[in-house]
């Protein structure tokens, strides 16, 4: 398997919540993207949510464009970008204005479920896209195909909670490095850094590399992740 080294980069709450919206301070989005950029990541991976919210991938997509079935195999438009930001999208709802953001290449992770429509728009707009899976994603071969297909070795994963805690569940989480902020939220349906659906397969044990107080009471946690849960 050629897994990525994936460490997920986070800013949450004292409580673990990871919705900005309405919280008491501004969170400081400069320090999430200094760190990002400090990582030096190969590619990054997002939900299909964050994409729609931050990165203008909302709205309805073109139809009509598919003239044939399309096969259900994987489709790359670029292999040899600056780097990646993948999107988790089983169901294929993203609708992407450009193949890239910042010179980032767009892939996208779906279903084989899609349309054929949606993989003729895909194609058309040149973002390249993986097959996660019949229905669910699996998480293992997507990774192993981003490794194997694009070369990534180091892959930051942002988010949302839901994405990060079926990555973790899957036991695929190297490191942990999070911002808790100095703020409280409980709101008992916002997201938490890691929201597992369906099975669970045991909680992690985490061994702190670092801790340092950043500015402001926003304190920095570094931690490896240990997936043995014998």
């Amino acid at each position: 398997m050629t897994k990525p080294h994936v460490l997920c980069l986070m800013m949450t709450s004292i409580d673990g919540r990871v919705l900005t919206q309405d919280w008491a301070i501004e969170a400081p989005s400069k320090i999430f993207e200094d760190a990002h950029d400090a990582l030096d990541g190969d590619a990054w991976l997002v939900g299909r949510v964050t994409l729609e919210e931050d990165f203008d991938a909302a709205g309805d997509w073109e139809r009509g464009l598919a003239t044939g079935p399309i096969e259900r195999t994987d489709w790359f438009a670029q292999r040899d970008a600056k780097g990646y930001a993948v999107a988790i999208d089983r169901s294929g709802k993203l609708n992407w204005k450009s193949d890239a953001i910042d010179g980032e290449h767009y892939v996208t992770v779906i279903s084989r479920g899609v349309s054929d429509d949606y993989l003729a728009f895909l194609q058309k707009v040149g973002v390249s896209y993986v097959f996660g899976g019949d229905e669910e994603i699996d998480f293992p071969h997507v990774l192993d195909v981003l490794g194997r297909e694009l070369g990534i070795k180091r892959l930051l994963l942002e988010g949302g909670g839901g994405v990060n805690g079926s990555v973790l569940n899957a036991g695929l989480v190297d490191e942990l490095l999070v911002f808790v902020l100095p703020l409280t939220d409980g709101r008992p349906d916002a997201p938490s850094l890691f929201d597992i659906q369906g099975e669970w397969r045991g909680s992690r044990r985490l061994e702190l590399l670092s801790n340092e107080t950043v500015k402001d009471g926003i304190v920095k946690l570094h931690y490896r992740v240990s997936n043995d849960r014998a």
